[in-house]
Parts: structure tokens; C-alpha cells; sequence
């Protein structure tokens, strides 16, 4: 695992920009602050932090050919925005270049951006890493980083609500992933569609 996140961040070095590496550091150190919480095993939440947006300032031709090569299944939304990709590509370049076999860290890293409803206590420790770390600043941030210190589940729930009011609030597309997540995380909730609904 050493070698790996030794051979990683030199790859993460030369790939991405100082604002990215920037963004990557502090994803890690949250992350591991969440996992000494949590009890999460933090050199597995180290290989998902540092390499989880290592294709995300690749062009998004590159991107989208590079996909096609490793044969992932692109949606239609991903071939539109092939930015979508940059996690399943990095999950996919860890099992092909490094050999990495641990399914909960490959998720993760494939789904860090969207969520996804198989997610355990390392993807969604990642899942809320990149949203709160301590680079990102807007309303609200530091209530939610307090609530992810309190509670793994509670945090990823509030993580995730909020990006969908951000992106409904800006009327961006919702990724079907993270529609699913929502919807299977009310369902055991006990949540409900509106009655009222004509």
C-alpha cells in the first residue's frame, strides 16, 4: 500500500494543477479525521483520497477516449459531460495499474462525485471529504462539517441534501446515481412521496 500511494502522488504531482493538488491534500486530511472518528482503516482512505480526482483536469476528449479504451460503460449524460467520468476512470486505472482489489475503494473513488447506494464507511467518508474539507467555503459549510463529526450517517445525508439543493437551486442536471441514493435513503427512513401529487 506504500508503494502505491508513493508511485500516486508522484503521478497526482505532475498530472494535476497546484489547486487541484491543494484540494486532493485536504480531502485527504479530512478523510483521515473522519476516519480516526469513525474507526475506518486510514491508509485505505488515504489510497481513496489521493487518487480520487486524478483525471479530473484531464481534457474531456482524453477523457471520454481513455474511458472508451478501459471499456467502462458510459451513460448518455457522461458522453455529453465526460467530466462525469474522472472517478470511474481513476477506480478503473487503480485496478488496472496498481492491482488494487479493495471493491469498498474502488466505489468510492468511482462514485465520490454522485454517491451511490452501495456505499460503506469509506465511500461515504470520501463522499463527504470532497464537499467539506477545508479548502471549500459556502454557506452553511461549517455547520455541516460539524453535524459529519457527530454522525458518519447523519453527515453523508446532509452532504448529499446539499448538493441537490445546489444543483436543483441552479437548475443543473442530477446525476441518476445520486437520485437513487436519495430516494433509497428516505425509503429507509420511512419517507414518502407527496399524497397531494396530482
Amino acid at each position: 500500500m506504500t508503494t502505491v500511494v508513493s508511485e500516486l502522488e508522484t503521478i497526482v504531482s505532475r498530472i494535476l494543477s497546484k489547486r487541484r493538488i491543494t484540494h486532493v491534500r485536504s480531502v485527504i486530511d479530512f478523510s483521515k479525521k473522519l476516519g480516526e472518528i469513525y474507526g475506518v482503516d486510514l491508509d485505505r482512505l488515504e489510497l481513496a483520497a489521493l487518487s480520487h480526482d486524478m483525471f479530473r483536469d484531464i481534457p474531456p476528449r482524453k477523457l471520454l477516449k481513455i474511458a472508451q479504451v478501459y471499456g467502462l460503460e458510459i451513460s448518455e449524460l457522461e458522453r455529453i459531460h465526460p467530466v462525469l467520468l474522472h472517478g470511474k476512470v481513476a477506480a478503473e486505472y487503480l485496478k488496472r495499474r496498481f492491482n488494487v482489489n479493495d471493491e469498498e475503494v474502488l466505489l468510492a473513488v468511482a462514485y465520490h462525485t454522485s454517491g451511490h447506494v452501495s456505499f460503506k464507511e469509506i465511500g461515504k467518508i470520501l463522499f463527504i471529504a470532497d464537499s467539506l474539507e477545508y479548502t471549500r467555503d459556502f454557506p452553511g459549510v461549517d455547520v455541516l462539517r460539524k453535524i459529519a463529526f457527530r454522525s458518519l450517517e447523519e453527515g453523508f445525508f446532509q452532504v448529499l441534501k446539499n448538493k441537490i439543493f445546489y444543483a436543483v437551486g441552479r437548475d443543473l442536471l442530477l446525476i441518476p446515481e445520486t437520485v437513487e441514493l436519495w430516494n433509497s435513503i428516505l425509503m429507509k427512513r420511512g419517507g414518502h412521496v407527496d399524497e397531494e401529487v396530482e
